[in-house]
């Protein structure tokens, strides 16, 4: 976990997130019998920065403020166990699904910005059932059809 940290630290974004959340795996990882925090592959950790950078744009044009994060990391099995896709960027890259902390509606302000920056960072944004969002860049792509996901889609 040091290493992270020392990744993060020279990165410039350590201060982006608390660890214990960063690390948060998965709100299922009780039922899932997994781990409640789990440690990225090191081989991820450019990506945990990428996301990192990516919040802390959001936060700078004003668009969130402090979240709190229930998803990051999450292993194989228990992306599968969490109802998570095969291909999940939670799995293969690095993902956060939040909320903001003081409840206020932000997806609006996050479609505006997938839509005209979302590319350059190569974002990825969806919203689920539960209304908590997801931020990674693995890809430029926002999905589910209107109401089911997408929290970018028109009807």
């Amino acid at each position: 976990m040091a290493a992270l940290e020392a990744q993060l630290v020279s990165a410039g974004v350590a201060e982006v997130l608390p660890l214990r959340q960063l690390l948060r795996s998965a709100s299922s990882w009780q039922a899932c019998a997994a781990e409640p925090w789990a440690l990225p592959p090191e081989a991820q950790w450019p990506a945990v920065v990428s996301v990192l950078r990516l919040l802390q744009a959001l936060r700078e044009a004003g668009l969130v403020g402090a979240v709190e994060v229930h998803s990051g990391y999450r292993e194989p099995g228990l992306n599968a166990c969490a109802g998570g896709a095969p291909r999940s960027a939670h799995a293969l890259a690095f993902a956060i699904d939040f909320t903001p902390a003081d409840g206020r509606e932000v997806a609006a302000g996050l479609c505006a910005f997938w839509r005209e920056q979302g590319r350059d960072w190569r974002m990825g944004l969806g919203r689920y059932a539960s209304g908590r969002l997801h931020i990674d860049t693995a890809g430029h792509r926002a999905w589910g059809a209107p109401g089911r996901g997408n929290p970018c889609a028109t009807p």
